[in-house]
């Protein structure tokens, strides 16, 4: 298969350009008539029951499928039913893959390259039934090892420059097609005919089969997403998908009033009960209880008619509405608009199209807007300096979300059916008329629907649930006893990182699990879905923030990076890079203005003078990297980790672009602004940095080290003791670790019981020294080589 250039245009998001979106270049257009699997498909495409009415499961009488409720699992429930499902999930899939044209769509590389062509999902989804049904011991032997090898695992999104090239040769799309029969003949020979029987749980072989039914429609839905990223000529909608909400035709210029709703705060318990009667993923198991304060929240979705006003006042070319990462993708990318708007007009006009799954049509301004997380924060970002309102705007937190929602979805005298997913069939669940199925979801329609469209919770919001899902501020996390499911060992722990955010809701093509109120998915920030934000306000934010393992694409959810956390940051530059005289303002000035590149020195020469192999070093506590560049002068690994991401922010910075520039306090009020450079014999590629906490960093996530630098960063842990274990760990043997210390412990960073040092030991002797305290928590593995005295002098201001 040819690799393709970057000057194919395959790499440019098509939806840029509306006349080759929709029409294709000539010599397209004319191989178009040559290609096969062209539509309407020819019946062979079908492997299971084909999208007739009467033969299939969710077959509407004007010929277009939905959604069904997922079976009955409980000692009720019936194999049919379970048939029932997985025969409308699997028709689902080969109906909305039946809209792309020709084979060479199904091996186009996405145009952000961040994700596999469409042959490898049509085919992943069946893989993915049978290694879970191996695995559950209904099938001793795998139907083709070919394709459970190259279409077996997917990939996490993964950072928006780390580009995957995807240039291998894939099988024939009628190979995939030959093989997704047999797929489909297994499964219901296992759903039928295996030994199993009901009530399914947790713990029984049978929930391999419900977890393949509910991992299809995950890819269903990112599936119908990455169809929306191809040039419009490329596919078409089939007659049996359903139709788009008709707003989108009759009345688009048509705006939402939005509004700011009080909501009461109050006691959110998260957390599916283990016994409760349908599929759950690993992440939704487990508890925690929360207090949250009474706080504000929009009651509408942000809208596209809301989101335009922000592209035309120049929000995506303002940096200071974006948080680091943010704009570092926004960079790179060169977005100016929401990825799935569609330019119809010069720049600058701001006429915008809006691409569906397989169309175009007028943007509709009372739509949600579809956008990623650092969208997202950015325009809550330019709002609060718009309407200046007494707390910043910022994306609803989960447990806010939970208080928003209809009552119905936590009354438990309902039992299963307080989840309305498991009662209510696509074609009921937008009408409104039990009260509890005021949704677009479960495919009700093939299209978002207007913010207004559809009543509101009894609490005033609209849309807690379907159209599109909804970027919060948390990041992904397990709740409290999450176990892994032995079926699924990877499903969630890969994405505790930090730098996955928790989405919400689900959205029109959301189906069952993906759209109950028990569903926690995760995306990382840049990453594009059906999703949109609602905005929130309030005196607190009770969102759960992780340690970030690493920055590129790192969470909205940055805590620290208010205005006084960036004043620490440029007093920590003028300390790592700062000329001396940038430090010490006099030229016969004390002593100690280097004391970073000293340091760093110093664990150089003693390693060297001890025999300790110059090979991978750590600096932990590393800030904005100084003594991390230093190190790399002798090392050719080193790795920084700190537990403020605005200081890695920087620190990264200064990797990529070998400079950054700061602000060096002269006076309250006076700033100078400085450029620090790195050394030109810094070989930067030696270094990387991470956020994470020092009290947890394992030996298996990051290795062991030769050399660790521990400089200053003890006083200001709460438990500097479990620091110094980790540190233990982390040491490789006849390895040497650097610490220094200033001594000064204050109760508001580090409570008086975890103190190293500087308290009486009742001894009536000198009381208990900080370096004493260090050794014991080293342990008896290390052996001091050497105590001095190094001078360091901070510039508060001149």
């Amino acid at each position: 298969m040819a690799a393709k250039t970057i000057d194919s245009g395959a790499f440019r998001n098509p939806n840029r350009d509306l006349y080759v979106n929709l029409m294709g270049t000539k010599k397209q257009a004319e191989g178009e008539q040559k290609k096969a699997f062209s539509y309407p498909r020819d019946p062979s495409w079908w492997t299971g029951p084909g999208p007739v009415v009467g033969a299939c499961p969710g077959m509407l009488e004007d010929g277009t499928i939905t959604s069904i409720p997922f079976p009955d699992i409980t000692a009720e429930g019936t194999r049919q039913g379970v048939l029932d499902y997985f025969k409308n999930t699997w028709t689902l899939t080969e109906v909305l893959f039946s809209g792309l044209l020709g084979e060479d769509t199904f091996t186009r590389t996405p145009w952000h390259q961040l994700r596999h062509p469409m042959m490898f999902y049509f085919g992943h989804v069946g893989v993915v039934y049978v290694n879970k049904l191996r695995v559950a011991g209904f099938l001793k032997d795998g139907i083709d090892d070919r394709f459970e090898q190259i279409m077996e695992t997917g990939v996490d999104e993964m950072s928006w420059d780390d580009l995957s090239k995807n240039e291998m040769e894939w099988p024939p799309l009628q190979d995939v097609v030959g093989y997704r029969k047999k797929v489909y003949d297994a499964v219901c020979s296992c759903i039928m005919e295996g030994d199993w029987s009901f009530p399914i749980k947790t713990t029984d072989p049978a929930w391999a089969i419900v977890m393949g039914t509910e991992h299809e429609r995950i890819h269903l839905e990112t599936s119908s997403v990455l169809i929306r990223e191809l040039p419009a000529h490329l596919v078409t909608k089939p007659k049996e998908w359903p139709t788009a909400h008709p707003s989108c035709f009759s009345s688009p210029e048509k705006r939402a009033e939005n509004a700011f709703l009080p909501v009461k705060g109050g006691t959110v318990n998260l957390g599916k009960p283990l016994d409760f009667p349908s599929f759950g993923w690993d992440n939704e198991y487990g508890s925690r209880t929360v207090e949250v304060e009474s706080f504000h929240a929009s009651k509408h979705l942000i809208t596209n008619g809301e989101f335009l006003d922000f592209v035309k006042s120049g929000g995506y070319t303002q940096r200071d509405y974006w948080t680091e990462a943010g704009w570092q993708w926004r960079r790179f990318r060169n977005v100016l608009f929401p990825t799935f708007w569609v330019p119809d007009g010069p720049v600058g006009l701001h006429q915008y199209k809006l691409r569906l799954i397989f169309e175009i049509v007028s943007l509709p301004l009372s739509w949600p807007v579809d956008c990623n997380a650092h969208e997202a924060a950015a325009y809550c970002n330019w709002k609060s300096s718009m309407d200046r309102p007494a707390h910043p705007y910022r994306l609803i937190s989960e447990c806010e979300h939970n208080l928003i929602r209809h009552s119905a979805t936590t009354d438990l005298s309902k039992g299963r059916l307080r989840d309305f997913t498991l009662k209510y069939p696509g074609s009921e669940m937008s009408t409104g008329s039990n009260g509890d199925n005021n949704y677009n979801t479960q495919l009700a329609f093939g299209s978002s629907s207007p913010v207004d469209a559809l009543p509101p919770s009894d609490k005033g919001f609209f849309d807690t649930f379907g159209n599109v899902w909804q970027w919060t501020s948390d990041d992904f996390n397990p709740l409290d006893g999450f176990e892994v499911s032995p079926l699924y060992l990877d499903f969630s722990t890969p994405c505790f990182d930090g730098l996955h955010t928790i989405i919400l809701g689900g959205s029109f093509v959301s189906t069952s699990d993906l759209c109950s109120p028990f569903s926690r998915f995760h995306f990382r920030p840049h990453f594009h879905q059906h999703a949109g934000f609602r905005m929130a306000y309030g005196p607190s934010n009770p969102a759960k923030i992780l340690p970030k393992q690493g920055t590129n694409g790192a969470s909205v959810s940055n805590s620290d990076s208010q205005p006084q956390q960036q004043a620490v940051v440029n007093q920590a530059m003028t300390s790592h890079y700062g000329l001396r005289l940038d430090v010490v303002p006099w030229e016969n000035g004390p002593q100690g203005a280097n004391f970073v590149t000293t340091i760093a020195d110093l664990l150089t020469a003693k390693a060297k003078k001890n025999g300790v192999p110059l090979t991978r070093a750590l600096d932990l506590g590393c800030a904005v990297g100084g003594s991390t560049f230093q190190l790399a002068l002798s090392f050719p690994e080193v790795v920084g980790i700190d537990a403020s991401p605005s200081m890695v922010d920087a620190a990264n910075e200064i990797k990529r672009e070998g400079q950054r520039t700061y602000l060096r306090l002269d006076e309250d009020g006076v700033l100078t602004e400085i450029v620090a450079n790195v050394d030109n014999m810094v070989e930067r590629t030696r270094v990387s940095f991470f956020v994470d906490d020092a009290t947890s960093i394992s030996p298996a996530v990051y290795g062991v080290f030769d050399c660790i630098l521990l400089a200053n960063a003890l006083e200001g842990m709460s438990n500097p003791a479990a620091a110094l274990e980790r540190v233990s760990a982390l040491t490789s043997p006849g390895g040497m670790v650097v610490v220094t210390c200033c001594n000064a412990w204050y109760h508001s960073t580090t409570p008086r019981a975890q103190w190293l040092g500087g308290f009486e030991d009742g001894s009536g002797g000198e009381g208990s020294k900080t370096v004493q305290g260090i050794q014991a928590a080293l342990g008896g593995s290390f052996e001091l080589v050497e105590k001095c005295d190094v001078p360091r002098l901070q510039r508060i201001h001149a």
